[in-house]
C-alpha cells in the first residue's frame, strides 16, 4: 500500500477491495476527473519476484485482449518503489457477493451474465488464451446488467502435447480453484479451453441455484466429488428453470472433455437461444412472496383469535356462542327374531367326580390314594409292621402338632387321580363295596403342542460401501 495520497501522477482516493498480495484503489490522473481502478502490489509482495511476475503475466495477458465484456487495461508500470497496474474504473458489483445478498436480482439477469460471459471467454479461447481461474469472484456486474471479466494472474496458452508426454505427471502443479477447477486437471491431464467451459458451467449452476454443485470442508475430498460425483439436478431446486437450461448446464460438467461442448462458441449459442425459466424470475418470486404473506397472516389472525378467546376466559366474558350443529340422526337397527338367531354351542365342561365323604353312599374305607388299614405305607415293605407310635398319614407327628394343609375344598388328595391327567399303565381297576356304584373316571385330553415359532428371515447384512481413492498428493495454487 501506498506511503502517501499521491503514486506517481495517480491520487489515491478510495481503497476498494484488499487481497493476500494486492489492493484495489479508486484513483485519479492529475489534471483530470475520470476515475480509474489501480492494482498496486503490497510492499510485502512487491519483494517477493512471484508476486511480481504474477502481476507482469496478467498485465501483459489483459494487454493483449479488447473486448467490451473484458476488464480494459490502460497502463503498467514498474520502479524501484512500486508496481502496479492501471485499469478502467467499473462500478459494479462483485458477482459473488450479489449471489449471496441479492439471487433475485441476480436471476433476472442470469441470461445477460451468461451470455456475456460466454462470449469473453469464447474470444479469449480465440486469442490463444485460456483463463483457468473462472469463478464469481471474478465478475463484475453492474445494476443495468454489464459484465466484466477479470484477474488473468492464471491464464496460459494451450498445453503441449508433445511436452506434457515427456513431463512427469507429479511434476505437474494444479493451478486454480478447487470448487470451480475442471476433472482432467486433477487427473493431471493435457490442458485444453474445454476446463474454462467446466468452471463456467459450475458458476451458471451457482448463478441459478445460489451455490455450487460440490461443497466439502475436506479439500482432497471436494476435488475428488468433480472426479466423481455427478451434481444434484438445477431444476430440483428451483422449479422454475426450464428442463433445457438443466440439459446445458449437465453438458458443461460432462467428467470427460470429449463429453462436453466442442467450443465457447458453441455454448453461447446456445446459451442465446435459451429460455432460463419458465416464467419471470422477478415476477416469479413476487407471487411467492405475495403468497407466503397471505399465508402467514392466516396464522397470525388464527393466534389472536386464540389469544382473543383466552382473554374472555379470563375476564369472565362467554365466548361468543357458535352456531348449532345439527344433531345426527340414530339409526336403531331392526331386531332379529329369536328363532333366526343362530345358536352357538357351548363347549361342555367335563364334570369332575365327587369325593367320597364318611356316610356318602358307596363310601368305603380311607380317600384314594391312602393305604388301607393293614396295608403297608409308600416305601413300606410288606408285611413289615407299622412302627410304634407312627402316625397315619396325614395326621400329627406327636400331639398339639398341627394338622398339616388338607387343601382346598374339591382338590384331589395326594395319590388321588387328577382329572385331564392319564394314570402310568393305563386306567386303574376300582373295587367296589356291596351297594356301590362306579364313580365315573375322567377321560384324559392330551395337551395340546403349542404352535411351533416360525424364525425370523434372515436380513442379508449391508456391504460397506467401497474405500474412496485418495488424491492426498495434489497440490493446488
Amino acid at each position: 500500500m501506498a506511503d502517501t495520497d499521491t503514486i506517481d501522477d495517480y491520487e489515491l482516493i478510495n481503497c476498494i477491495a484488499t487481497g493476500n498480495a494486492t489492493q484495489i484503489w479508486e484513483v485519479r490522473k492529475s489534471g483530470s476527473t475520470q476515475s480509474l481502478a489501480m492494482k498496486i502490489l503490497l510492499p510485502e509482495a512487491f519483494k517477493d519476484p512471484e508476486h511480481k511476475g504474477s502481476l507482469k503475466h496478467e498485465a501483459s495477458v489483459a494487454k493483449s485482449l479488447e473486448h467490451p465484456n473484458i476488464m480494459r487495461l490502460i497502463e503498467t508500470k514498474f520502479t524501484r518503489k512500486h508496481g502496479y497496474i492501471v485499469m478502467e474504473y467499473f462500478r459494479g458489483g462483485n458477482l459473488k457477493s450479489m449471489i449471496r445478498n441479492e439471487p433475485v436480482q441476480v436471476h433476472g439477469k442470469a441470461k445477460r451474465i451468461m451470455e456475456c460471459l460466454s462470449q469473453a471467454v469464447a474470444y479469449m479461447h480465440d486469442k490463444k488464451w485460456i483463463h483457468r481461474d473462472i469463478k464469481p469472484d471474478n465478475v463484475m456486474v453492474t445494476k443495468g446488467g454489464e459484465v466484466r471479466l477479470i484477474d488473468f494472474s492464471l491464464s496460459s496458452r494451450a498445453g503441449n502435447v508433445v511436452a506434457h508426454a515427456v513431463t512427469r505427471k507429479k511434476s505437474i502443479v494444479i493451478a486454480g480453484t478447487r470448487t470451480y477447477i475442471a476433472p482432467e486437471l486433477i487427473r493431471r491431464e493435457l490442458l485444453t479451453p474445454s476446463v474454462d467451459i467446466y468452471s463456467l458451467g459450475i458458476l451458471f449452476y451457482e448463478i441459478l441455484v445460489g451455490h455450487p454443485p460440490f461443497r466439502h470442508g475436506n479439500p482432497n475430498e471436494l476435488l475428488m466429488m468433480h472426479v466423481r460425483d455427478q451434481p444434484a439436478p438445477v431444476t430440483m431446486f428451483d422449479s422454475n428453470i426450464t428442463p433445457e437450461t438443466e440439459k446445458l448446464i449437465q453438458k458443461m460438467l460432462a467428467k470427460f472433455p470429449k463429453d462436453r461442448h466442442s467450443s465457447m462458441h458453441e455454448v453461447f449459442a446456445e446459451v442465446r437461444n435459451l429460455n432460463v425459466f419458465h416464467e419471470d424470475p422477478i415476477e416469479h418470486a413476487l407471487a411467492k412472496k405475495k403468497k407466503f404473506d397471505a399465508s402467514d397472516a392466516q396464522g397470525q389472525n388464527d393466534r389472536l383469535n386464540s389469544r382473543k378467546d383466552a382473554e374472555r376466559s379470563a375476564s369472565g366474558v362467554p365466548r361468543p356462542a357458535a352456531p348449532p350443529k345439527p344433531k345426527p340422526k340414530v339409526v336403531i337397527p331392526e331386531e332379529k327374531p329369536a328363532a333366526s338367531r343362530s345358536a352357538v354351542p357351548v363347549a361342555a365342561v367335563p364334570q369332575q367326580p365327587l369325593m367320597p365323604y364318611p356316610g356318602m353312599p358307596g363310601a368305603f374305607g380311607p380317600f384314594p390314594g391312602m393305604p388301607m388299614p393293614g396295608y403297608p405305607m409308600p416305601g413300606q415293605v410288606p408285611g413289615m409292621p407299622m412302627p410304634p407310635g407312627m402316625p397315619m398319614p396325614g395326621y400329627p407327628m406327636h400331639p398339639g402338632m398341627p394338622m398339616p394343609f388338607a387343601g382346598y375344598p374339591g382338590m384331589p388328595m395326594p395319590g388321588a387321580p387328577v382329572p385331564g391327567m392319564p394314570f402310568p399303565g393305563g386306567v386303574p381297576q376300582q373295587q367296589f363295596m356291596p351297594g356301590q356304584q362306579p364313580m365315573p373316571v375322567p377321560i384324559p385330553i392330551p395337551p395340546q403342542s403349542p404352535t411351533a415359532a416360525v424364525p425370523p428371515a434372515a436380513v442379508p447384512k449391508k456391504q460397506d460401501d467401497a474405500p474412496l481413492a485418495s488424491i492426498d498428493d495434489l497440490e493446488i495454487e
